[in-house]
């Protein structure tokens, strides 16, 4: 909730400063076209270039609304790098046609400010919204524009310090709009790299949960089918527990889906009465079982410590079943040692207990070790398969997805 305040209070402020920001640019347009009507350029042998260069920058108008579609940021670019090629022409024609032998023009002032104004906005907009290399080329020549504007008819004192005040405000104009291109970037790849850190969450979820069920399902579904013939009376308290994991699977995820809708997290974090109901209902086709020991202040472990451990004892489970049905016992051990969680599960079949090659051990060694703990799988010298974690908590934890 206070995420989806902060978020409109961020969009609230942003369409403030926005409207803010166009007031005060049309505010400077509207005031520079009224000093180009004062200085009278409009009623000079200039005025129909001057009319045209002026009415050039409107053509970024229609590529800055399109900006967003497929082919808005060339149209952009495209449309900044034309108005700036009509008002080079037009200045060009003006120096031609104020250097006539016997022409009024040559004394006419011509800095039109509005279109100078009017072409740092279009260069702004094309360098913050266009596509690069386009983008790149209608800056070179807008800003071109810009600083060849004042001196287009005549080289003078003055028409060389509007030149140069032209010149800071290009590069100020192309620094901020670089800048405001950069930052949009990075906000890019920041929500992209949080999407992949969901789908990965998800997944890791996915896999840690709903496998884990939906395996239990299989297994005890097989069971059921191998003793139908020979031990009828079994069946009703197969299906009851097959009932039971299905209901789990379909708990976990809805709270998967839940927590993709909102910020929450994706499943509960689990506690040590979570932990005893999940190996207390583990059972393999051939009646194999799983025993917790406890040692230690077990119920005085951090949240986050324990959900590594609910996930850590989860996977190696469902990978008991997959990979050792035939094992008679699992046994489970956890202990609280010097500000340590020590976790050790052991099937006591020989040969691979745990899925090596595949994504359960690659994501559980991540959990762990993303905090600061170690993680290890493998036979042990009596041949048995071993998973084994090390998990500190005495620092501070941080919550996990």
């Amino acid at each position: 909730m206070h995420s989806e305040l902060s978020g409109r209070r961020s969009s609230w402020v942003r369409a403030v400063l926005v409207c803010l920001g166009v007031a005060a640019v049309g505010t400077v347009l509207v005031l520079a076209l009224a000093a180009d009507h004062h200085t009278g350029v409009y009623g000079t042998a200039l005025a129909p270039q001057a009319r045209l260069s002026a009415a050039a920058p409107l053509l970024g108008v229609p590529a800055w609304m399109l900006r967003r579609t497929r082919g808005g940021p060339w149209l952009s670019a495209v449309a900044g790098g034309i108005a700036g090629a009509v008002s080079l022409g037009c200045s060009a024609w003006m120096h031609v046609v104020a250097g006539r032998q016997g022409s009024p023009a040559h004394r006419a002032d011509a800095y039109t400010l509005f279109e100078i104004s009017a072409l740092i906005v279009v260069l702004v907009l094309a360098v913050r919204y266009g596509a690069a290399w386009p983008a790149a080329v209608a800056a070179v020549v807008l800003g071109t524009a810009v600083i060849v504007r004042p001196v287009a008819v005549e080289v003078s004192e003055n028409s060389l310090l509007v030149a140069l005040f032209c010149t800071f405000a290009v590069c100020a104009a192309l620094v901020a709009a670089l800048v405001a291109r950069l930052i949009a970037v990075e906000r890019r790849r920041h929500t992209e790299q949080v999407r992949l850190e969901q789908r990965l969450a998800f997944a890791r979820d996915l896999h840690d949960f709903v496998a884990h069920h939906v395996t239990g399902i299989v297994v005890q579904a097989q069971g059921a089918q191998a003793v139908a013939a020979s031990r009828p009376e079994t069946i009703a308290s197969s299906l009851g527990q097959i009932e039971r994991t299905a209901v789990e699977a379909l708990r976990a995820l809805r709270h998967m889906v839940s927590g993709l809708r909102t910020e929450a997290g994706f499943l509960p974090a689990g506690d040590v009465q979570q932990l005893r109901a999940l190996v207390a209902d583990f059972a393999l086709p051939g009646g194999g079982r799983a025993g917790l020991v406890q040692e230690g202040p077990v119920g005085s472990l951090p949240a986050a410590a324990m959900s590594v451990i609910h996930r850590v004892v989860m996977e190696s489970l469902t990978n008991v079943r997959k990979h050792a049905p035939d094992s008679r016992n699992v046994s489970v051990t956890l202990r609280v040692v010097s500000g340590t969680a020590e976790l050790d599960i052991v099937n006591d079949r020989p040969g691979p207990g745990g899925d090596t090659a595949g994504y359960g051990l690659v994501g559980l060694e991540e959990r762990v070790t993303a905090e600061g703990g170690t993680f290890r799988t493998g036979p042990d010298d009596q041949g048995r398969w071993r998973v084994s974690a090390r998990i500190p908590f005495g620092g501070v934890w941080r919550d996990l997805p």
